[in-house]
């Protein structure tokens, strides 16, 4: 035998529990599901059933359609197509026979969704290539039935066995012979030959073609399903079971894991028994039949569906038991192996493994509505009643206890018999304690958080426990004492285990309730969200908490200390195992162990019992896995990864666990890294919704428990990319970066440099500074003192002809002194008064001129004339300066110097520029002074020049020797002119001062 094939065998025997459908009980006591198109299943028509080693089940639905099932949810494929049969390989590949070939899925790609890959296999051309059946033999060998011969597959080539006969079906004998049903009856491969057993259809009273079915069974019987019927061989023996005729026919027969062997006749499902059939499910039409590993029975029919048949977990006690009703409140195992019930106003029953036995009014309980049981160490019964105060059942009488004899109320919910020989009771209007014949009653006055006590407990250190709708209260001394630390809402106490840890059940649909553990009188939180009102711990540590739930907690699942989000293991029981109620009832004890290992849960429809022996178990670790990925509003296959486009805003994740037997157990959790701060249930459908997943690749965790309600806490991880913009990529962030230290880089040089052009600026404004006194001075002050020296020699020269007129000279030389002192002063504190005295430039030129004659001594006037041309404009008050001195300059020198006779000043306003002529018929001046250095010791052409490439203008200079000088400047309209704009002015305000560096 492949080392493969006894590795995957000892698997199975280790994850095979006791879960198979048991024999020796009715068909009418198994659980039955039928799965239809309702629910899902693309067809009512199951033929071929098989599970892969995942955990899948695999159909063929309606004759082809090849469809997966997790537990849950039924999905079918468009490939492979016209599927006709499957088989399972040791390696766990899923090989599928159609109408046109043979193909093998990779068992790793059977949790895919969409087109599955498969690699096609031809046995042969033609109809050698319509596959019907498959089987694979206890050695690994491939055995593959087609329209035309048996072939075998050996992993390389196909070898042709039995060839041009139809193959229907194949069986493997304990021999490793092979069982086949051709087109010309039943044959057998001796492993060297087909033998075709002719006498066998006369034995069965059958043509050769209308044995349809050949199948031995573990025990060695071979079974015959016939046009007539089911016939069983044993010992060479053949036995026709009855009913056996014409229209009595049989067309598959199946061995389950237990041994049982299941036929499909046309009458419905029959189950085989030593004495014969037992007919299972009338009118069943069966296709199929199939165990999975689990060991539930699948049964696929022609039109009726798909159905699942297993054990009940839980059986019910009921009225058609012998109960007095089904609203039983309490139950409680006796020292003597007897179980006690209680009923709500139905009365005491006992149960002594086959019948129950009720107590009512005609046995002397006078209230039967039971709510409390207890039995006390005289092994009397305590009955508590809500009405009757507190019954005490003694050989075969009953003795009441009510308020008459001083107890606190007559409702009793919970009794406890101390072991001080006291018996306490919890009552609806506080806590009486039952010592000697004397009675004590305990209420708020006494430290009882609340009169309401719903139950009363000792502990093993005798302690007594009493559990309130306001807390939980421990008697010390002769006072209850309020555990503090514990909130003030219902809480109550539910047991110890064996390792001396105490439980407490606190809140009431609370989210902040739960289970705590009192350990030295601290309660630690354990449990979230389980609302338990009685615990039981059976022999193997397991611990069964019943209240709003029936949980079954692993031995130590409620003495560890769990992290924040790890999750609590626990298995939940409910109506798919064969409750009833979800719920035990509020009665003291509901739950009770007996000594064969029965767990017996009172509930409000009946008694559940659990043969706890029997409860199917499992290690297995649950198979998660991806099902469906919504983008937007598109549903796609999720593959192996999920890689989202850039500005996707919602995506929707459907995933599960496989289960079949109990889907409903499966609880699951996701977190989503970089996302969710903490594990998140994902309810039933299991899905996670996203609407703003960060850029770059997230690890979606999943995990989820098994059926036994064990997490496995690693889980799975499916990665989940989202595509960034490109404004959101690594390459844009760098980019950016480094352009951000390239700019920083480049401000820090700009800083630097305009640091260093402040400096130059600084040097330059002292440069010209100096330059600017210079010209200023010799503009203003030397100019007006050279005027004076001309006014003294005049004065000086008619002092002795003319003293009046001499008097008048000095006078006047005096007021000119002071204007020179005035000029020079704003000058050097760089005033910036108007140089001319009005805003009309030619009328400013005229007075200089009358100023410049009256400092001519001796000498004939020069004749002057000012003309304007053109419509005068408003010019910058700044530039009309700055015109003024260079015309100012240009005039002093012809009438100082040039000895002209006649000097002619035009001012002409263009549309285009502004143009200021000063030309005279004088000496001219020599042109090597017409350079830019000028005559050394003076400053006024350079000065002009200057000022004119201050405002943006131009100054051009003629002059030729005896020839006269004329002097032209020109400046743009745009900056000369005031309504230019402010823009304008702006800027000519800025270059003007940027270069005279003129501060207001």
């Amino acid at each position: 035998m492949p080392i493969r094939l006894c590795f995957l065998l000892l698997l199975l025997l280790i994850v095979r529990d006791v879960r198979a459908l048991d024999p020796s009980r009715p068909m009418d006591s198994y659980i039955r599901i039928r799965f239809t198109n309702e629910n899902g299943l693309p067809a009512n028509i199951v033929g071929d059933i098989l599970q892969s080693q995942d955990g899948f089940l695999w159909l063929i639905v309606n004759g082809y359609e090849l469809t997966r099932f997790d537990g849950r949810r039924f999905t079918g494929f468009d490939q492979p197509k016209n599927v006709l049969a499957l088989a399972l390989a040791p390696d766990g590949d899923l090989w599928v026979g159609t109408r046109d070939d043979l193909e093998r899925i990779p068992a790793a790609a059977l949790n895919q969704f969409g087109r599955l890959p498969a690699i096609s296999y031809h046995p042969g051309p033609g109809n050698s290539s319509r596959i019907n059946c498959l089987h694979f033999s206890r050695e690994g060998m491939l055995w593959v039935g087609t329209e035309e011969g048996l072939y075998r597959f050996d992993g390389d080539a196909f070898t042709s066995i039995i060839p041009r006969l139809a193959i229907g079906r194949i069986e493997e004998a304990s021999n490793g012979h092979l069982l086949v049903i051709t087109s010309q009856g039943f044959m057998e491969w001796d492993g060297s030959r087909a033998v075709q057993h002719t006498e066998l259809a006369a034995q069965l009273g059958v043509r050769t073609d209308r044995i349809f079915h050949v199948l031995e069974d573990s025990r060695g019987v071979t079974w015959f399903c016939t046009e007539k019927g089911v016939a069983r061989r044993i010992n060479g023996s053949i036995e026709k079971l009855p009913i056996y005729g014409l229209g009595n026919g049989a067309y598959r027969a199946y061995e389950d894991p237990r041994g049982t062997v299941w036929i499909a006749k046309i009458e419905g499902l029959f189950r085989a028994t030593a004495a014969g059939m037992e007919l299972a499910v009338a009118d069943m039409n069966v296709r199929y039949v199939y165990s999975d590993r689990d060991e539930d029975l699948w049964i696929g029919t022609n039109g009726d569906g798909l159905f699942r048949f297993k054990d009940r977990a839980v059986r019910m006690f009921t009225t058609a038991d012998g109960l007095p009703n089904n609203v039983i409140m309490t139950v409680m195992a006796s020292e003597d192996g007897g179980l006690w019930t209680g009923a709500n106003c139905g009365g005491l029953s006992r149960f002594d493994g086959r019948r129950f036995q009720t107590y009512n009014e005609k046995n002397g309980l006078l209230n039967t509505c039971v709510w409390a049981l207890a039995e006390d160490a005289n092994h009397d019964v305590w009955i508590g009643t809500y009405g009757g105060g507190v019954f005490r059942f003694r050989g075969g009488s009953f003795k009441q206890y009510s308020k008459a004899q001083g107890l606190a109320s007559d409702r009793v919910t919970g009794i406890v018999p101390a072991r001080d020989g006291s018996l306490w009771l919890a009552t609806r209007d506080g806590v009486s304690r039952m010592r000697d014949g004397q009675v004590r009653n305990y209420t708020t006055v006494d430290g009882l958080s609340n009169n309401i006590a719903f139950k009363v407990y000792e502990d093993r250190t005798g302690g007594i426990w009493v559990g309130t709708r306001q807390g939980i209260d421990r008697m010390v001394g002769d006072r209850f004492v309020n555990l503090s630390s514990i909130p003030k809402t219902l809480a109550l106490p539910i047991g110890e285990d064996r390792s001396g840890g105490f439980y407490l059940r606190v809140g009431e649909g609370d989210p902040a309730g739960g289970i705590f553990r009192v350990e030295n009188n601290r309660p630690i939180y354990v449990a979230p969200n389980i609302e338990p009102t009685d615990m039981v711990e059976t022999e193997q540590g397991d611990l069964w908490l019943n209240g709003t739930g029936i949980l079954r907690v692993p031995p130590g699942g409620l003495q560890r200390l769990y992290r924040q989000d790890e999750p609590v293991d626990y298995a939940t029981f409910g109506r798919a195992d064969g409750l009833t109620s979800t719920e035990a009832s509020v009665g003291q004890p509901n739950s009770a162990l007996t000594r064969d290992g029965k767990l017996w849960i009172a509930t409000s429809q009946g008694l559940a019992m659990l043969d706890l022996p029997r409860l199917p178990t499992t290690e297995r670790k649950p198979a998660i896995y991806m099902e469906e990925v919504t983008v937007g509003r598109t549903p796609q296959p999720p593959g192996h990864e999920l890689v989202l486009p850039p500005g996707t805003n919602h995506v929707e994740l459907r995933f599960d666990a496989i289960e079949l037997s109990s889907p409903e157990k499966i609880r699951l959790q996701y977190r989503l890294d970089s996302v969710d701060s903490e594990w998140l249930d994902a309810g039933a459908p299991a899905h996670a919704i996203y609407t703003a997943i960060p850029s770059g690749t997230h690890a979606l965790h999943l995990r989820a428990c098994n059926r036994d309600g064990i997490w496995d806490r690693v889980g799975i991880v499916y990665n989940i990319t989202q595509q960034p913009y490109f404004y959101e990529t690594r390459l844009f962030l760098l980019a950016t970066v480094t352009a951000g230290l390239l700019l920083l880089g480049g401000l820090y040089r700009l800083r630097l440099h305009q640091a260093t052009a402040r400096i130059n600026t600084r040097l330059e404004e002292r440069h010209a500074e100096r330059t600017r006194i210079a010209r200023e001075l010799h503009d203003t002050l030397l100019q007006s003192f050279h005027g004076l020296l001309l006014r003294f020699q005049a004065a000086s020269n008619l002092l002795p002809t003319r003293p009046d007129e001499a008097k008048q000279r000095l006078d006047n030389a005096i007021d000119r002194a002071a204007q020179a002192i005035t000029e020079g002063r704003d000058a050097v504190h760089e005033l910036r008064s108007s140089a001319a005295l009005t805003q009309d430039l030619a009328v400013a030129i005229s007075a200089l001129a009358k100023e410049l004659s009256a400092e001519q001594t001796g000498q004939n006037f020069p004749d002057l004339r000012v003309q304007v041309e053109g419509t005068p404009r408003d010019l910058d008050p700044i530039l009309r300066d700055e015109v003024y001195r260079i015309a100012a300059e240009a005039l002093r020198n012809a009438f100082r110097h040039a000895q002209a006779r006649r000097i002619e000043v035009e001012i002409r306003y263009d549309e285009r520029q502004l143009r200021v002529r000063a030309r005279d018929d004088g000496k001219g001046i020599d042109p090597k002074f017409l350079g830019g250095q000028g005559r050394a010791g003076h400053w006024g052409m350079n000065g002009m020049r200057e000022r004119a490439e201050a405002v943006g203008g131009n100054l051009a200079v003629w002059s030729e020797v005896d020839s006269g000088t004329e002097v032209e400047l020109t400046i743009p309209a745009s900056i000369a002119y005031a309504e230019s704009g402010a823009r304008r002015r702006s800027w000519f305000s800025g270059r003007l001062l940027g270069n005279r560096k003129m501060k207001p």
